[in-house]
Formats: structure tokens, C-alpha cells, sequence
């Protein structure tokens, strides 16, 4: 078969995507990549590219080479389909999909099954022991060399490529790594309500789960991440940045020894006072804080004499959202409290220089602020005019 590098990369590309449509690749299908890698002339480098190329976002099994080439590789992944004796109905689609592309008519293709299935009796494409790889009759209940049961089918033999994302909650993932805290993680990984691990290249990747509830045991086994490049989270089945979600851990750390844990939230232990039970917030209540100035004058009374200041409450929530946003995960965060808070908030007070609510000279021009002119008197040291100064 005269193919180049490049359309072996395809080729195998072909059989390692019709492999993993299922979530696992079992022991037979392994076989049947090996047998086809050799049967093309390709080397093993040419295999490991052909799997990152099945693995890339987007790829799609594609026709390459001659006609009788492009055959022999639908052929190939038949072998992949019928590898543990039956149809895998999550491979069949993209053995269809790839035949159409070929150009077969529907007899042709049943023609090309009937002759991989006849192929499959053959002693060359023998199944191999799942417990000492020893070559086996298919028809063979025990294995003729170890003497292990058979019954077990390939599949239950399979490693796992992949696995679901649960779409509701908080889900990390990690490689595995050199690093100290890696093998505390898998322990806390697969003790979590939801976990898996697959096989993704030459790599064991752990998925560990839980409601978003419960994201203070999520943190347990962040602690043990630190450090590690391989690492995602994702949030109700989304890819997120992990600052996003984890950006409170390192403030959930100091609440946990600080001597009041519930003041340290509320910025007593600074001396910046919030009523927002979020220091993080940074809209503290200190007497001339600038989120106090969001809003604006509007004229009251008969006479229209009292100044009253509308607060822009809108504005004041979009910060408070955007400020709290890498903390929304927090669990002691109670955005219940700070709706509460909001809503005491009066909508509009009367400015007085001696009341409840009063007013700070500033003369940097600010929004909502009130434009007061100032008269300068400017006099001159003469000596004939001080006598006229008062």
C-alpha cells in the first residue's frame, strides 16, 4: 500500500477515532490498530501522532489515498467495529459516515462486512487473553496457556479514553504528575459523589465531582493541586478559568485561623468595617467611602431648597457583582445578606451639613456632584490701601 506519512497519520488517525467512539479502547481493537500499523509500513512515531491527530478538537475520519486504499482502511475499522464479535452501535455511525465519503453503495458495504466478519474466523486475528495475551480461539471458553476464564468479554477488559462531564455542579480534573500532593489527590478524587479516570494519550486523567454546595470538599483536594500544570475545572459542564472559581480559597484559608472567623469577614480584624459580610467586596462603610458618591442631586421641597441624593443602587450592585465575582464560590459567602443589605439601603437622603447624612468638600470634579463656585477675594499689600482692609 503507497501511502506517504502523512496520509498514514490519517489512516491510523481513522481507526484510533472509530476506537474511542465508545469512551474505551479494548484489548482487540488495540490489536487490530497494530495489525493494520504494520500491514501500511508505518512506525510507531507515525501511530503517536495518528493519536494526538483523532484526539484534536474537530477531527473527522477522512478518505485518503487510492480507491483500493481507502477500502482497505474501511476495512480496517470494521475489525475496530466487530473487535469484541458484535456491532458497538456507538462506533457504527462513524464507520457509516465514513463509508459515504468512500462513495460504496449499501450492497458493496455489506459485501466488505461479510468479508471482515469471514476474516475474523482466520487464526491471524486471533483474540488475545485478556490475563496473559496469549493468542485464543474465538470459540474458546478458557484461555489453552493460563487457564483463565474467557466469559469476561473484551470490552470489560477495555480502558477508558473519556468520560462525561457532569453538567450540573463543580468538576476537576487533573493529569497525573510528579508533584507531592498527586497521590493525596486521587485518594480525595475518588472518594468524591462523582469520579472517573481515563487513558488520554500516555497520560491517567482523574475527574473528581460535587455539588456546588458542597465545593468546601472540592477545596480539599485544590490544596493538593497547587503547582500542577494539568489541571481544569469546570462549572454546571462549562469550561472555567480556575481563578474564577477558586480565586476565595486563599481567603477561606486565613478566615480558618483567624480568631473570629465570622468578624474576619466583615473587615472587623482590619478596622474596615462592611456590612456586606465580604471584605473582598472593598466597598467598605468607612465614613467617606467612594461608593457612598454613586448616584445623584435632585432638588426638593416647596421651594425646591433641599438638596436630597438619589443613589444609583444599580451601580452599586453591578461593583458589588463584579467585585465579588472570584468569590461567588466562598461558602461562607451569603449573597442573601448582601440583598438584604442593598435593600436597606435608603433609595434617597436629604444632605445636610449637621444631619444623619452629610457631605464632604472635594474639588476634583466627580460625577453627581454639585457645582459650587467659590468667590476669591485677591487683595494687594500696599501700604495707602491696608488701612481700608478689614
Amino acid at each position: 500500500m503507497n501511502l506517504s506519512d502523512g496520509q498514514k497519520i490519517t489512516y491510523l488517525a481513522n481507526l484510533v477515532t472509530v476506537s474511542r467512539a465508545d469512551g474505551s479502547v479494548s484489548p482487540n481493537e488495540t490489536q487490530a490498530i497494530e495489525t493494520a500499523l504494520k500491514r501500511i509500513g508505518a512506525r510507531k512515531t507515525i501511530l503517536k501522532e495518528a493519536d494526538a491527530l483523532a484526539q484534536s478538537e474537530g477531527f473527522i475520519p477522512t478518505a485518503v489515498g487510492s480507491f483500493s486504499a481507502r477500502i482497505a482502511n474501511l476495512e480496517d475499522m470494521m475489525l475496530i467495529l466487530l473487535a469484541d464479535g458484535v456491532l458497538d452501535q456507538a462506533e457504527k455511525p462513524v464507520v457509516l459516515a465514513f463509508a459515504k465519503k468512500v462513495g460504496i453503495t449499501n450492497d458493496q458495504l455489506q459485501l466488505v462486512l461479510s468479508e471482515v466478519r469471514a476474516s475474523l474466523t482466520s487464526s491471524e486475528s486471533s483474540p488475545k487473553c485478556p490475563n496473559c495475551s496469549a493468542a485464543v480461539p474465538r470459540e474458546a471458553k478458557f484461555c489453552p496457556k493460563c487457564g483463565d476464564s474467557l466469559e469476561i468479554s473484551d470490552k470489560a477488559a477495555a480502558v477508558a479514553v473519556d468520560y462525561p462531564i457532569p453538567s450540573i455542579g463543580i468538576a476537576i480534573e487533573f493529569a497525573e504528575s510528579t508533584a507531592s500532593g498527586f497521590i493525596d489527590a486521587v485518594r480525595k478524587a475518588k472518594v468524591a459523589p462523582k469520579n472517573a479516570e481515563c487513558l488520554r494519550g500516555k497520560k491517567t486523567w482523574y475527574m473528581a465531582a460535587w455539588p456546588k454546595e458542597r465545593i468546601a470538599e472540592a477545596t480539599k483536594l485544590v490544596e493538593d493541586l497547587k503547582g500542577m500544570r494539568n489541571r481544569k475545572v469546570w462549572v454546571d459542564g462549562k469550561d472555567s478559568r480556575w481563578d474564577d472559581v477558586f480565586g476565595f480559597t486563599w481567603c477561606s484559608e486565613q478566615r480558618n485561623t483567624a480568631y473570629r472567623p465570622l468578624e474576619y469577614c466583615f473587615g472587623i480584624d482590619d478596622k474596615r468595617l462592611n456590612l456586606w459580610g465580604c471584605k473582598n467586596a472593598r466597598m467598605d462603610w468607612g465614613k467617606w467611602s467612594d461608593w457612598f458618591s454613586y448616584g445623584s442631586f435632585k432638588k426638593a421641597g416647596l421651594l425646591k431648597a433641599v438638596h436630597t441624593f438619589v443613589f444609583d443602587k444599580k451601580r452599586i450592585r453591578h461593583e458589588l457583582e463584579t467585585n465579588l465575582f472570584r468569590f461567588r464560590f466562598c461558602p461562607h459567602l451569603n449573597f442573601k445578606l448582601v440583598e438584604a443589605v442593598l435593600a436597606q439601603l435608603p433609595n434617597e437622603v436629604e444632605v445636610q451639613q449637621k444631619g444623619d447624612w452629610t457631605y464632604k468638600e472635594d474639588y476634583d470634579e466627580s460625577p453627581s456632584s454639585i457645582k459650587i463656585k467659590e468667590k476669591i477675594v485677591v487683595t494687594i499689600q500696599h501700604p495707602k490701601l491696608m488701612q481700608y482692609l478689614p
